[in-house]
């Protein structure tokens, strides 16, 4: 099996960047990053260590360096109820959004960070990390 596969076992989430030209793979131990067309990995990072590695979210602001996480899976690297923003450049953390419940979608806009829960939706500014808008709604548990 090539390198680039993602065994469907171990895939726990998948998300398209805005103008679809990549997707990000959350997996068991860790995430990876693909370009559509033509089809190849970009990049991978595994979280695999004693701690574990599971991304249950990931989601790509366009083709930039900065992507949020949210740990998933049976050994998750992150908090479920943790949005954390990654800069790839750096291989570390930037920034952390705290949740009472497990995190089921994120999305991103340059300016806005949208963190869907099963059944509350959170707006905040990037920049910042500041609160703007919280939206209740009946139960969601795929983040749609």
């Amino acid at each position: 099996m090539p390198p680039t596969v993602v065994e469907a076992a171990n895939l726990l989430h998948l998300s398209f960047n805005q103008d679809h030209g990549c997707f990000a793979a959350g997996t068991g131990d860790g995430f990876r990053i693909f370009n559509c067309d033509p089809f190849r990995e970009i990049f991978h990072r595994d979280f695999d260590d004693a701690g574990g590695g599971g991304i249950g979210v990931v989601a790509m602001l366009f083709r930039c360096n900065i992507l949020v996480l949210a740990g998933g899976g049976c050994r998750p690297h992150y908090s479920p109820n943790k949005v954390m923003i990654w800069d790839d450049h750096q291989s570390h953390c930037i920034g952390e959004l705290s949740f009472h419940f497990e995190v089921q979608s994120v999305r991103l806009r340059r300016d806005r960070i949208v963190v869907v829960l099963d059944h509350k939706i959170f707006v905040y500014n990037f920049a910042e990390l500041k609160l703007v808008h919280q939206i209740k709604t009946v139960s969601n548990p795929r983040g749609l």
